[in-house]
């Protein structure tokens, strides 16, 4: 896995921002389920050395539903196995739960009635007995297993072009055509950037969807700073570092100290005023050497290039008279 998929992995793992990526990315931010219902599941299934990125258990009035969410910064195109691979191996894993509490069973009805055990009822079985088909079975007829989902997030930059579903991956050529109404299928449940709306979230995943929808364009995250001016100037520290590893500036986290508030929180707009301060600064350096460098190719003197950096960038002269020095002394 990827640091920037280690990274998101983390970020989802706190069931506050669980429950809000699920509200907000399936349900248009109606609030279906809540951080408190929100526990953690095993996800690792070690017989079949596999691991999945998250798996929650949403509980419900004595019920559960499991939850996964796979991110990827990269197209996967075997996506749909892999997800109906991590869910079997769950459902799998129920099904020989239901099997071990049915054999421990048994053996309890095989030892009371070996002892002649009565129970409160008058029987010596303590549990009720199986069918045939029951038992070969490993599940009673009303026995129900707990639905597993995956999310697939997609935080790439590069559209995803994918398959969506078993049944993009299957070569369904000439005659295996007429079988494809047989074959089931088993579709993924991709959520893209695109298909997000940062206003659809509560919690920092809103800054964070934001941020990674516009990180193309510097302007546009100038502004989309401006126009959430509030929030970005108490931004917690997590989303604060989350972003700063999504959109590759690490050294955001390096300078914390100069962006921190009288709290924990992170002034956001800060960085990103001085990150533009930075680059603006750095596209004026380049164009100074650009500038002298052609001066000098055209044969004018030191003192003739000096005076236009000064009139062109509004230097003064110590400082025109640096950078001529730097970008002239390798010539």
């Amino acid at each position: 896995m990827g640091k920037k998929n280690n990274v998101m992995c983390d970020y989802l793992e706190k069931p506050e921002r669980f429950a809000d990526f699920i509200n907000g990315s399936l349900y248009g931010g109606r609030q279906v389920i809540s951080a408190g219902e929100i526990e953690e599941s095993q996800t690792v299934y070690s017989k079949a050395a596999r691991s999945r990125d998250i798996l929650k258990k949403a509980g419900r009035e004595g019920s559960y539903i499991l939850i996964g969410v796979e991110n990827q910064d990269t197209v996967h195109y075997a996506m749909p196995f892999r997800c109906m691979e991590y869910d079997v191996l769950e459902y799998k894993k129920q099904l020989k739960k239901i099997k071990e509490e049915y054999r421990r069973e048994q053996e309890k009805r095989k030892a009371a009635k070996r002892s002649g055990t009565i129970d409160a009822d008058g029987r010596t079985d303590v549990s009720a007995a199986v069918s045939g088909a029951e038992f070969l079975s490993g599940m009673r007829k009303e026995d129900k297993l707990y639905p597993v989902t995956t999310i697939v997030f997609y935080h790439g930059e590069e559209e995803y072009d994918g398959c969506r579903s078993l049944h993009d991956m299957l070569n369904w050529k000439k005659e295996n055509e007429i079988f494809k109404q047989f074959i089931a299928d088993y579709k993924i449940n991709l959520v893209t950037l695109q298909d997000l709306n940062e206003e659809n979230f509560r919690t920092g995943i809103r800054e964070l969807v934001g941020f990674l929808k516009r990180r193309e364009s510097k302007e546009e995250l100038r502004r989309y700073c401006e126009e959430n001016e509030s929030r970005m100037q108490d931004m917690d520290e997590d989303t604060f570092d989350t972003i700063s590893v999504m959109i590759n500036q690490p050294d955001f986290m390096e300078q914390k100290r100069r962006y921190r508030q009288e709290g924990e929180n992170i002034n956001m707009c800060k960085a990103m005023k001085d990150w533009g301060e930075e680059l603006r600064q750095e596209g004026m350096e380049q164009g100074i050497e650009a500038f002298v460098l052609d001066y000098l190719e055209e044969g004018f003197t030191r003192e003739r290039i000096i005076e236009k950096l000064r009139k062109r960038f509004g230097l003064d002269e110590r400082k025109a008279e640096d950078y001529f020095s730097k970008y002239a002394a390798g010539l």
